[in-house]
């Protein structure tokens, strides 16, 4: 499962847009305090890979949501059931792999 949450200010909008080389997601505008989630199956050669794009205002930035193998802070991502959390905020993207997040750790910085 992967969930990409805004928390940025109150009445701050986020343009999102995710994909992998298989599905596209689509783009969304994702309110605060609103949770953009999906769930998938790791593809058979063990290659996953779902990344985002968003927008806030004028900042930008781009990561890799998933990517079978890359994160390895998220343990349980081996087993089913395995849990991404982006907490998008205003001076950047945080991590998780729990949800509720237990922590969070700042990954990226807006461009």
């Amino acid at each position: 499962q992967v969930h990409v949450v805004n928390n940025l200010p109150p009445n701050s909008n986020l343009r999102l847009h995710c994909a992998s080389g298989d599905d596209d997601l689509g783009f969304h505008n994702i309110t605060v305090n609103t949770d953009f989630n999906w769930k998938f199956c790791n593809g058979f050669w063990g290659n996953t890979l779902f990344f985002c794009n968003l927008w806030w205002g004028n900042k930008s930035v781009g990561f890799d949501a998933y990517k079978n193998g890359g994160k390895p802070n998220c343990f349980h991502d081996l087993k089913v059931g395995g849990i991404y959390y982006w907490a998008v905020k205003s001076d950047g993207i945080y991590s998780s792999c729990d949800i509720p997040p237990k922590a969070l750790t700042k990954m990226y910085d807006w461009k």
